[in-house]
C-alpha cells in the first residue's frame, strides 16, 4: 500500500503535496521545515511517518517528542494523536498499544519521556536535553537527554518561540542531533532571517 493511501486511512482525507512530500522525506530520515498555514494539516503530517515507519518497518526512531511553545497546544495536540494512534492501530494492530502522553509544567505525568509519543513544552524539552530537567533528579538528568537524541522530533509553532533566547537554543540542540535523529519544524510564518539560518543547519552549509 502507498504512502497517500496510508494517510487517506489514518485521515480520511487524501494527502496533499506538500504532505506526501514531507512524509517521504522523514521517512528516509531527511529534516524538513514545514511553513504552512494554521488548518492545513501540519499535525497528521507530523505524525503520520511515525505510525507509518512502524507499519512499513523503516529505520525510524520508536519515539516522538512533539515539543509546542504553549500548554494549551500540548493538551489539545496530545488528544488528537491518541485518536489518530488508535485509528491506525485498528489498521494495524500492534504488538501493544502505542502510549500518547503530556510532559508539562501543569501536567508532569511523563517526566522521563518513557512514552511513545510525547508532548512537551519548549522549557520541559530545553531543560531536558541540558541535563537540567525540571522533571526529574539529577542522578536520571541524562535520561532525559538521551531519550531525545533516540527520538523523532517535532517543534510545532515555531514562529511563537521567543528568536533571541528559545529559537537560538533550539538550533543548539538541533546541530547536536542532526546525523542521528530527523527532526521536522513546524510553522505558519517565520522571517525569512530566521528561515534561513533554519535551511543552512539543515543544508549544512
Amino acid at each position: 500500500m502507498s504512502i497517500d493511501k496510508y494517510f487517506h486511512t489514518l485521515t480520511n482525507f487524501p494527502p496533499r503535496q506538500f504532505q506526501l512530500q514531507t512524509i517521504e522525506k522523514l521517512l528516509n530520515r531527511q529534516n524538513i521545515l514545514l511553513r504552512a498555514p494554521t488548518g492545513s494539516g501540519k499535525t497528521e503530517t507530523a505524525i503520520a511517518p511515525f505510525l507509518f515507519a512502524k507499519t512499513l518497518q523503516c529505520d525510524f526512531p520508536n519515539k516522538l517528542i512533539y515539543v509546542v511553545p504553549l500548554r494549551t497546544l500540548a493538551n489539545s495536540l496530545r488528544q488528537r494523536a491518541e485518536t489518530l494512534a488508535r485509528t491506525w492501530e485498528t489498521f494495524t494492530p500492534p504488538s501493544r498499544p502505542l502510549v500518547v502522553t503530556l510532559q508539562t509544567g501543569e501536567n508532569p505525568e511523563d517526566p522521563r519521556f518513557e512514552g511513545d509519543i510525547v508532548f512537551c513544552t519548549i522549557d520541559q524539552m530545553l531543560s531536558s536535553f541540558l541535563n537540567i530537567p525540571y522533571s526529574v533528579g539529577r542522578g536520571s538528568a541524562n535520561v532525559n537527554a538521551g531519550a531525545i537524541f533516540a527520538s523523532y522530533l517535532v517543534f510545532d509553532e515555531l514562529h511563537l518561540l521567543d528568536p533571541d533566547r528559545s529559537f537560538t537554543t533550539v538550533l543548539k540542540v538541533l546541530e547536536q542531533v542532526k546525523g542521528i535523529s530527523p527532526f521536522l519544524l513546524m510553522t505558519a510564518t517565520l522571517t525569512d532571517e530566521l528561515a534561513i539560518q533554519i535551511k543552512q543547519l539543515i543544508d549544512g552549509s
